[in-house]
C-alpha cells in the first residue's frame, strides 16, 4: 500500500505538470551595427533612437572607408556603413551595396535640392549623404616665417618636417596634385609621373596623425608640427583650445567632401537601417549631429536648428565663392588608380 500510494501521488504530480503553460520569453530587439569614422557618429544620437523605438544601436569606429570595405568584404556584418562618395560607384557596380526602399525614408525630402541627384549615385538610389565639408589647413601662425596662401606653399623649406598630414591615401595625393598645381582629378599621365617622381620628397618632410586620435589639434597645440590637413570639426575644435591656430583655405581652391549611408547586401536588418536613416534626417535629429561635431549637414529643414555660430562659420558652411573654386572628387579610371597606388606604395615606402 505505501509504494502503491507513492506511485499515484507521482503520477498525479507529473500530470499536473505536464498542464502548467510554459512562458515564452519575449523576443529581444534587434541590434542595429553601423560602422563609420571613429567619433563622427554622436551618442546622443543613438540614445535617442533608442529611447523612441527600444532598438540598440552598436557603432564601430574605424580608421579609413577602405578598411570598411575590406572588412565588408571579408565578412563582416553592418547594417550601415558610412562611406566616403568615391567609393559608392564599385560599390554598386560589385553588388556590394542594396538598393535603398525610398518609401521606408520620406525624410529624403528634407535633403538641399544641391544635394540630390549627384552623379555617383543618380536618384540616391543607393546612398543618403550624411555630412560633407571642405578640407583644408590648420596652421601655427606664430611658428611661419611668412603666411600660407596656396597649396604650392607646402614646400617652403622653412616647414620641412613641420607638416602633418593623415595616413589616407587620397588626401595625402590631393595634397601632392595640388602643390604642383594640378587638379585632383588629373588622368594627364604626366603630371601623374611627375607627382610620382616628387612623392618622395613630400613624403620625406611630412608626418602622419596617428590612427587612433580624432583630430589633428594637439600636434598644433604642442608646437611639434606647424601645419596640418584638416576639416572643419578639426579647425572648430583646435580654434577652441589655441588662438594662435587658423583655419586656411587655399587660394588656389579646395576639395569637398561627402560622406554617405549606404546599406551592405550582407545587412541583416535592412528595413531597420532604412529607419535609422529616416530617422537622422528628421530636422532636430540632423541639427544634433551638426552642433555637436561641427560639420555640415545636407539636410536643409534642419538648418534653422543648427547653431548660428555654425551656419556663419565658413569653414563648417562654405560661401559660394569658396565653393566655385572647390573640387568634388571623381571616381578614378583603372589606368589612374593603379598609377595613384604606386604613388601612395612611394609614400608608405617613405615613411616605413
Amino acid at each position: 500500500m505505501p509504494s502503491q500510494r507513492f506511485v499515484t501521488i507521482c503520477l498525479f504530480y507529473l500530470t499536473a505538470c505536464a498542464f502548467i503553460p510554459v512562458s515564452n520569453p519575449s523576443p529581444q530587439p534587434p541590434t542595429l551595427t553601423i560602422t563609420g569614422w571613429a567619433g563622427y557618429m554622436p551618442p546622443a544620437l543613438l540614445d535617442a533612437f533608442k529611447n523612441e523605438t527600444g532598438i540598440e544601436v552598436t557603432y564601430l569606429g574605424y580608421d579609413n572607408s577602405e578598411e570598411a570595405i575590406s572588412q565588408l568584404q571579408q565578412g563582416a556584418q553592418y547594417d550601415l556603413l558610412i562611406v566616403s562618395y568615391q567609393f559608392i560607384p564599385e560599390l554598386i557596380h560589385n553588388g556590394t551595396i542594396a538598393p535603398i526602399n525610398r518609401a521606408h525614408i520620406p525624410n529624403l525630402r528634407n535633403l538641399s535640392a544641391t544635394f540630390r541627384d549627384l552623379a555617383f549615385d543618380p536618384g540616391e538610389r543607393y546612398s543618403v549623404i550624411y555630412q560633407w565639408g571642405i578640407t583644408g589647413l590648420l596652421v601655427r601662425t606664430d611658428l611661419l616665417t611668412r603666411p600660407i596662401k596656396r597649396w604650392s606653399d607646402l614646400w617652403d623649406p622653412a616647414l620641412d618636417g613641420k607638416i602633418l598630414l593623415w595616413p589616407i591615401p587620397r588626401d595625402t595625393i590631393n595634397v601632392l596634385l595640388k602643390s604642383l598645381g594640378y587638379s585632383i582629378n588629373t588622368t594627364d599621365t604626366d603630371q601623374l609621373a611627375t607627382a610620382l617622381a616628387r612623392a618622395p620628397a613630400l613624403a620625406q618632410r611630412v608626418g602622419w596623425v596617428d590612427s587612433e586620435v580624432a583630430t589633428a589639434t594637439r600636434y598644433l597645440v604642442s608646437g611639434e608640427y606647424a601645419v596640418a590637413l584638416a576639416w572643419a570639426y578639426d579647425a572648430h575644435d583646435a580654434m577652441q583650445q589655441d588662438e594662435r591656430i587658423t583655419f586656411v583655405i587655399p587660394e588656389d581652391g579646395t576639395f569637398i567632401w561627402l560622406d554617405s549611408f549606404v546599406i551592405p547586401t550582407t545587412s541583416p536588418n535592412p528595413k531597420l537601417a532604412e529607419q535609422f536613416i529616416n530617422f537622422f534626417l528628421r530636422p532636430d535629429m540632423s541639427a544634433l549631429v551638426t552642433n555637436e561635431l561641427a560639420i555640415a549637414t545636407a539636410n536643409e529643414a534642419s538648418w534653422s536648428l543648427v547653431k548660428s555660430e555654425l551656419l556663419a562659420d565658413t569653414s563648417i558652411f562654405p560661401s559660394n565663392a569658396i565653393l566655385e573654386r572647390a573640387e568634388l572628387e571623381v571616381p578614378l579610371d583603372p589606368a589612374t588608380q593603379e598609377l595613384h597606388h604606386e604613388i601612395w606604395r612611394v609614400f608608405t615606402l617613405t615613411r616605413s
